[in-house]
């Protein structure tokens, strides 16, 4: 899980997104993207912490795929659900080769990836759809 996080902040670095992780936040913190910053904080206390690779990944679509005129976007925001659609379809393609890369397209499995990450249910649909589009 540590290689994919520090995989997953490169990518935030190459894009010029600035991350904060920080282990001084309470458990429940949630983590949040400042879109006109361009930068993340990344709360490394979230629980389940499997969890995290997916909410870095989220945090980094909001910066990659919202408007620089929307103001601070969390990962559970009150904001238009539109943003947080598009930030969870875009995490689960970054996370998807992680998962699926080393795999031959019949050991490639739906629960086994939303465990992995704990992707919320919500999202099994989404998760349905774009490993299919990945492997064809």
């Amino acid at each position: 899980m540590h290689e994919i996080i520090n995989s997953l902040f490169n990518y935030a670095l190459d894009n010029d997104i600035a991350v904060e992780y920080t282990d001084k936040l309470h458990q429940n913190t949630q983590s949040f993207a400042d879109v006109r910053s361009r930068s993340i904080v990344i709360n490394a206390n979230w629980q389940p912490r499997k969890q995290l690779p997916f909410i870095i990944a989220h945090e980094i679509s909001h910066i990659m795929q919202c408007d620089q005129d929307d103001a601070i976007l969390s990962f559970t925001t009150l904001l238009s659900p539109k943003y947080e659609q598009k930030a969870n379809v875009n995490a689960i393609k970054l996370l998807i080769p992680f998962y699926a890369d080393n795999k031959e397209i019949d050991q490639i499995n739906l629960e086994e990836f939303m465990e992995l990450f704990a992707i919320p249910d919500s999202l099994r649909d989404v998760c349905f759809t774009e490993i299919k589009d990945y492997v064809d």
